[in-house]
């Protein structure tokens, strides 16, 4: 039986994952690459390791399947790629890069002038991590770069795709990223690219559907990921919402979190009239007129594997689990008597501001390295709990990424937030979700079914502890303002 293989470029590796009709997962492989970070706010990486990542992770999988069905990209979205004539012309510019502030700015400005707000337009606040801000910015610094641009892709996926002889393409959502797209339209925004001084004739042509089939392997497939030619490839929604797919489907309703490097609440709801603009959170089109409302931390896993580093002497995870187990039987489930703020550098929620630091309150002379530790993880849970609605205590919260391994990190959630947490079996939502998109743009007979679906290990929390963080909720969210207004 032939197998769908899903591959996902996120920012640290690419994952690739053989997924029969059946729904099980064959083989996953992934395989690291390196970014480079500049003193400015400076984010960057090389199209050229997508390529090479993404190779030894498909060649490490492919010999557990007969045929491949469907090649199905998704990624991390909100990068800028300059296309060229033979590939990217530059490193790839990521979502975390900060370096466009004033050009932000300029463009704002630029709307303004003709009576058009950039975050009405586009349901979102706009800021430094806009491509199109990132775009004006190498107008100014790298002219010779943009002038040799011949398309613009907004990812590895997308990238991946056009290398392969897809052409220049581009899912919903993660255009509704970019700070382009015009959210009522659901069209690239002809008066954001003037303003950004893009031509519209460079921008990738949108997809239709969550999964789409954008073309076939051509010649080249051999040499860049050891496939043959003529594999259907689909491009997915953007990682974040295939996550969603891979965890709850397609059906607006259940939220969802995520504790992977970076760490979110998500959940797909029905599209709604901008006519508000909440500033740490995003509403990101989804293809058949719903949308993905997400909340997002820069840090989570990435926090919690600086305080092992930090705190526990460079401890890997299952011994701080160990260290975790040992103080809870000790001392029951409860607070740490920290209040942890988990931003290494800057912060999308649960407020956006680039210039904000973590910081951790309440440490005396009983404090411990475990403590440490456990209020870093609290922290990263009260986070994400402040997306969470109260009214929904009690209904189950679905959770993934790899700090969802960790039993005491999913009691610790579980208390926060007030709501009963389901593990799953490993699976890998993203590359889940991939698949499932591939599998019906296809039209495939198949049993791929969300996680969320499939059941569980519940963790239901302690009314005592839970009572004992309740307490602490809205003093965490102030100490937010605290340390911003500090910084500033």
């Amino acid at each position: 039986m032939p197998a769908l293989l899903a591959l996902d470029l996120g920012t640290t590796s690419a994952k690739a994952a053989l997924i029969d009709l059946e729904g099980r997962t064959l083989a996953t492989a992934d395989a690291e690459h390196p970014s480079r970070h500049t003193p400015d706010g400076g984010s960057e990486q090389e199209p050229a390791t997508w390529v090479r990542a993404a190779r030894t992770a498909v060649g490490r999988v492919l010999p557990h399947t007969a045929g491949i069905a469907a090649l199905c990209l998704t990624g991390q979205m909100q990068d800028l790629v300059l296309e060229g004539e033979r590939g990217a012309i530059r490193p790839a510019v990521l979502y975390s890069d900060l370096r466009a502030a004033a050009e932000a700015e300029e463009i704002r400005a630029a709307l303004a002038a003709d009576g058009q707000d950039w975050d009405g337009l586009t349901g979102n606040l706009q800021d430094a991590s806009s491509c199109a801000a990132m775009f004006r910015r190498l107008s100014r610094t790298e002219t010779a770069a943009t002038a040799a641009t011949r398309g613009i892709t907004f990812g590895p996926a997308g990238h991946l795709a056009h290398a392969l002889g897809a052409g220049l393409r581009c899912d919903l959502t993660t255009a509704a990223a970019t700070g382009l797209l015009d959210a009522r339209t659901r069209d690239w925004s002809r008066d954001v690219a003037h303003a950004a001084g893009i031509d519209l004739a460079l921008l990738p042509r949108l997809t239709s559907q969550l999964g789409e089939i954008v073309g076939r392997t051509d010649g080249d497939a051999r040499d860049l990921l050891g496939l043959p030619a003529g594999i259907p490839i689909v491009l997915a929604p953007g990682d974040a919402a295939a996550a969603a797919l891979g965890i709850t489907g397609p059906a607006p309703g259940q939220d969802h979190a995520s504790l992977g490097t970076s760490g979110w609440i998500a959940a797909i709801r029905p599209a709604q009239q901008h006519t508000s603009i909440d500033g740490a959170s995003h509403r990101l089109a989804l293809a058949g007129g719903a949308e993905l409302h997400i909340s997002a931390l820069l840090a989570a896993g990435a926090a919690a594997a600086w305080a092992r580093s930090a705190y526990l002497a460079g401890a890997d995870a299952e011994s701080a689990d160990r260290l975790l187990e040992n103080r809870e039987h000790e001392r029951g489930r409860g607070p740490s008597g920290l209040l942890v703020l988990p931003s290494l550098g800057g912060e999308r929620f649960p407020v956006r501001d680039e210039r904000l630091r973590g910081a951790v309150l309440g440490i005396d002379t009983s404090t411990t390295p475990a403590d440490l530790y456990a209020g870093t993880l609290e922290g990263i849970a009260f986070a994400l709990s402040h997306a969470l609605d109260c009214a929904d205590a009690g209904r189950v919260l679905p959770v993934v990424g790899g700090g969802a391994a960790s039993a005491p990190w999913r009691r610790i959630l579980a208390d926060v937030t007030g709501r009963p947490v389901a593990g799953t079996d490993g699976t890998d939502a993203t590359l889940l979700g991939a698949a499932i998109a591939g599998a019906e743009a296809l039209g495939l007979d198949h049993r791929l079914i969300p996680l969320a679906a499939q059941g569980g290990q519940i963790t239901e929390p302690d009314p005592s502890a839970g009572a004992a963080f309740a307490a602490l909720r809205p003093r965490h969210r102030r100490l937010y303002d605290a340390a911003a207004e500090l910084a500033a």
